[in-house]
C-alpha cells in the first residue's frame, strides 16, 4: 500500500484554509498520515502551495500566480472555508516550508504538480524536485494530470512512486501507466464505475478516489476495491485513519 487509506485533501481543506501550514497541521492533529498538496510556480520561480492558477477564488488577492513575484504575494491570505465559523485566513506556504513541517509531523506527501502553461509544467516539477531532494527520507508520491510531468518525474526521481491523475479513466490507461511505470491511478468520483476500479486493481495498480466526504460514499468505493480516498474532512473518518491499513470497509483489497 503506497499511501494511507484516508488522505487529507489539500491538508484538511474543509476545516482550514487549503494548502497552508495550518491545514497540514490540522490534518495531522486529526490523525491523518498522508496529505495531498498542490504546487505551482511564481513568476520568479518560487514553488508555492496553491491549487488555482488565479488568486481570485481562494484568497484575498487577484491575478495569476505565474505573473506575480513571490515578494508581491507577502500580503496574500488564503481564505478560510465558508462553513468554518471564526476561521482565520492564512499566509501562502512555500513548498520548502511545507516539506519541513510535513517532515516534523511525520507525514507522507502526495505532491500534485499543477499544470499551468505548457512551458511551465516541467519547470515546476524540476524546481519542486530540487526542494524534495532536501528531504530524502520523506514518504512521497508524485501525481499530475500532465503525462509530460510524470515522464519527467520518472526521469528525475525514478525511485519515487508516480500516480496518474484522471477525471475519467481513458481507454488507453494501461499503456500510459505501463510506460510511466505508474504505481497508482487517481480517479474522480464524477465518472467512476466499479468496473474501472476492478480493471485497474486487476493490473496491479492502486486506486485512489477524489474527493470523498461521506462515510457512506467511502464504504461503497472501498467495497469496489479502492485502495484509498482523498477527503476534505478527515474528522469524519475516525477511527479509520488511526490504522494505516484499515478502511471503513475493512482491509484494502
Amino acid at each position: 500500500m503506497l499511501m494511507s487509506a484516508i488522505i487529507g485533501h489539500r491538508g484538511a481543506r474543509g476545516l482550514a484554509p487549503e494548502n497552508t501550514l495550518q491545514s497540514i497541521e490540522l490534518a495531522a492533529e486529526l490523525g491523518v498520515r498522508w496529505v495531498e498538496l498542490d504546487v505551482m510556480l511564481t513568476r520568479d520561480q518560487v514553488p508555492i502551495l496553491f491549487h488555482d492558477a488565479w488568486l481570485n477564488k481562494l484568497s484575498n488577492g487577484r491575478g495569476q500566480i505565474e505573473k506575480l513575484d513571490f515578494n508581491a504575494l507577502g500580503k496574500i491570505r488564503v481564505l478560510s472555508p465558508r462553513k468554518v465559523k471564526g476561521g482565520t485566513s492564512q499566509p501562502l506556504a512555500t513548498l520548502a516550508s511545507a516539506l519541513e513541517r510535513i517532515q516534523q509531523l511525520g507525514l507522507g506527501l502526495n505532491l500534485e504538480i499543477k499544470p499551468t502553461s505548457p512551458d511551465k509544467d516541467l519547470l515546476t516539477l524540476q524546481l519542486a524536485v530540487r526542494e524534495l531532494k532536501n528531504f530524502p527520507g520523506l514518504p512521497l508520491l508524485i501525481s499530475s494530470f500532465s503525462m509530460d510531468v510524470l515522464y519527467e518525474a520518472q526521469r528525475l526521481l525514478p525511485q519515487i512512486p508516480r500516480g496518474c491523475l484522471w477525471e475519467k479513466l481513458p481507454k488507453n490507461w494501461l499503456q500510459k501507466a505501463k510506460d510511466l511505470e505508474a504505481a497508482s491511478v487517481h480517479l474522480s468520483t464524477s465518472w467512476l464505475r466499479r468496473s474501472q476500479i476492478e480493471e485497474v486493481r486487476a493490473q496491479g495498480r492502486e486506486v485512489y478516489i477524489y474527493t470523498v466526504n461521506s462515510k457512506r460514499q467511502s464504504e461503497k468505493y472501498f467495497a469496489w476495491g479502492a485502495t484509498g480516498i482523498f477527503t476534505d474532512y478527515p474528522e469524519r473518518f475516525q477511527p479509520f485513519i488511526q490504522d494505516r491499513r484499515r478502511t471503513p470497509f475493512g482491509e484494502p483489497v
